[in-house]
């Protein structure tokens, strides 16, 4: 099959992102998410010529979310039938995400990534108990550039931190986002010179979400305000962020060894010397060796400060409740953390989740 010039450089920036940044292993699974966008379809195409410089099993899962009815069954209905014809493995997976939303009285941009994200773990989790992968398994996202560039805006907008600001990342195990160093009006050239079919969501259009008027009314308003294209910068600005934060989260590292304990316990005379930065970290940090999971900005807030009151002898001892069952106990010049099923009889933290 002859590749058209315009797709096979795109093939091409898209295949050193790849290499770059080490998204697919040799020898692995990749389960591709595929909606039916010209995204999706485009990121399908190009794993299938991928796989000539690597090998790897390719899986495509499609979620109908039950959102605009008979439209979403149109989505699954051309998903399906170019797979077929094009021998790519397929599992759809029918959800209500409306009902979902109601339920669990959440929106429904929440809902759906909510819902497609179980859907495409469950999916590889059956596929690798059917083979074994040597190389572990990847589930491929369609985000591109100016999905970053929204993100990255949007997370500005709620006042985040480094990592908010970052956006959009490349790698986030088990995710994978090979698009991301390309345009969407990329994207769409090169569907068309490649003759790939795919379905326009109408829901893209709708100023609901806010994603969507981010996408339709502010970055276009942004662009004539600054009289260029801010997009390519606002990637910058996270390329930028992503690598003081990795930075910071390193330097965080080296000092949780320094100040553990050997009872698993953390100085708090440590701690408090260390600068501000770096001190949310380290607490997040140790959080997530007990809990696998990472901290609230409030939530850090209120450790902090009870760990200066501690440190500094306006309390005696203090604990805050976390998530998780997680109690973090402050006292005796120690910080430790304790699940709600452990007895405190003498605050030994020898027997806390915290070691």
């Amino acid at each position: 099959m002859k590749i058209p010039r315009v797709v096979f450089r795109l093939f091409e920036t898209i295949s050193d992102t790849c290499e770059r940044e080490d998204l697919i292993p040799h020898e692995s699974l990749v389960l591709a998410g595929v909606s039916g966008g010209v995204d999706s379809m485009f990121l399908l195409a190009f794993l299938q010529f991928y796989r000539a410089k690597t090998p790897f099993d390719l899986v495509a899962c499609h979620l109908n979310h039950g959102i605009r009815e008979r439209e979403a069954d149109f989505d699954e209905e051309l998903v399906t039938s170019y797979c077929q014809s094009h021998g790519i493995p397929l599992i759809s997976v029918k959800v209500r995400v409306p009902d979902y939303a109601k339920e669990r009285k959440i929106g429904l941009e929440e809902a759906g990534r909510l819902l497609r994200r179980q859907a495409f773990e469950e999916t590889a989790a059956r596929r690798l108990e059917q083979k074994n992968y040597p190389g572990g398994f990847r589930i491929a996202l369609a985000h591109h550039l100016d999905d970053r560039a929204e993100s990255i805006l949007m997370h500005l907008g709620r006042g985040s931190g480094l990592q908010g600001l970052v956006g959009i990342r490349y790698l986030d195990d088990p995710y994978i986002r090979p698009l991301l160093d390309v345009r969407n009006r990329e994207l769409v050239e090169a569907a068309r010179a490649l003759d790939l079919p795919w379905r326009e969501d109408a829901s893209n259009l709708s100023r609901e979400f806010l994603r969507n008027r981010i996408r339709l009314d502010l970055m276009p308003c942004w662009q004539e305000v600054l009289g260029y294209d801010p997009a390519p910068l606002l990637v910058r600005l996270g390329d930028l962020a992503q690598g003081d934060d990795r930075a910071l989260s390193d330097l965080a590292s080296e000092n949780l060894a320094r100040l553990c304990l050997p009872d698993g316990s953390l100085s708090l005379a440590g701690l408090v010397t260390q600068p501000q930065a770096l001190v949310s970290r380290i607490l997040n940090q140790y959080y997530d060796r007990t809990e696998s999971a990472s901290l609230s900005h409030a939530q850090l807030e209120a450790l902090v400060e009870l760990l200066g009151a501690v440190s500094f002898g306006k309390k005696k001892e203090a604990r805050l409740s976390l998530p998780g069952g997680i109690t973090a106990l402050l006292r005796d010049g120690r910080l430790w953390l304790q699940k709600e099923s452990v007895k405190e009889d003498r605050g030994d933290p020898e027997e806390s989740g915290g070691k």
